[in-house]
């Protein structure tokens, strides 16, 4: 039998949050690592835990990192200056991700390593650094499949499926449900959001473990519609309806605290055990792992 293991490096949204009230499930943001038991290794994200994964690597040893990036906002990308693997020469990193309509993939890593942000040049990194624009489509990575989904956020942002053998994992970085945002119940609108969500059931069906975002509780979504990621509800309902073995909530919102988060998932398994549901349920916390 085959097994993947995912282990989190970085598990918030937005901004790095460390002090004693995120020490259990940690400050850094997203980052984390899927391994197969034949050797393949994907790297998913670039956010601050990017670091944590470097510190906990050999560095006498060589690596070719596959690093795919959901979308190039700050807490996706702002840890690969930090990567120690940049630095020596004989590594490989392959970057994977989307472009946006203003930049491309290879100009957005650059431009955070620029005079004025960063006192290193990506020019001046030691290992060789290749960069994959991707729109749409699928790739492999060794005996990885990997497949691409457009998600719903402020900038392009693609989740990642990956099949490995008889197994299959999936990443959603940023995500909201489709809606119409007029308000007005035009038909066509409200038909098209419908058929965007459901087409993402289609994307995670099946998985036997699914990341995704989770920022919100629903309480305090109305006030945060637009901003581009899912609630707690929501990506529950999005895994029961694709029939999802092991979800795990990600992407914490960064104000969330240790004891609230525990909350969250005491109150969620406690649902499902009441209605009968076999979904097992966590929450992302960084350093740990699951195989499956």
């Amino acid at each position: 039998m085959s097994t993947l293991t995912v282990t989190f490096w970085g598990v918030r949204g937005s901004i790095p949050v460390p002090g004693p009230d995120t020490m259990k499930y940690g400050g850094n943001t997203a980052c984390l690592d899927l391994r197969s038991d034949a050797g393949d290794w994907i790297v998913f994200d670039a956010g601050t835990g990017l670091r944590v994964l470097g510190e906990s690597l050999d560095l006498s040893k060589n690596y070719t990192v596959n690093l795919c990036i959901s979308h190039p906002h700050w807490d996706h990308i702002n840890g690969f200056p930090f990567f120690p693997v940049i630095y020596i020469p004989g590594n490989t990193v392959n970057i994977y991700g989307p472009g946006t309509f203003e930049k491309s993939l290879e100009e957005i890593i650059r431009g955070q390593m620029q005079y004025s942000y960063f006192p290193v040049r990506t020019d001046e990194l030691r290992a060789s650094i290749h960069f994959y624009e991707i729109k749409n489509n699928q790739f492999e990575v060794g005996n990885f499949k990997v497949y691409t989904h457009l998600l719903n956020h402020p900038v392009t942002c693609y989740g990642y499926r990956v099949v490995y053998r008889d197994k299959v994992f999936i990443y959603l970085g940023d995500n909201e449900p489709y809606y119409n945002v007029f308000k007005d119940n035009d038909p066509e609108v409200v038909q098209f959001a419908k058929q965007m969500n459901e087409q993402l059931i289609e994307f995670v069906k099946g998985a036997d473990v699914l990341v995704s975002d989770a920022q919100y509780i629903p309480a305090e979504y109305p006030k945060k519609t637009g901003w581009g990621h899912s609630t707690t509800h929501h990506i529950i309902n999005l895994a029961l309806k694709a029939k999802v073995k092991t979800l795990f909530l990600f992407h914490h919102e960064p104000l969330r605290k240790d004891k609230e988060m525990d909350a969250i998932v005491t109150h969620y398994r406690n649902v499902l055990k009441k209605k009968g549901l076999t979904l097992e349920l966590y929450a992302a916390a960084e350093r740990e792992s699951y195989t499956f």
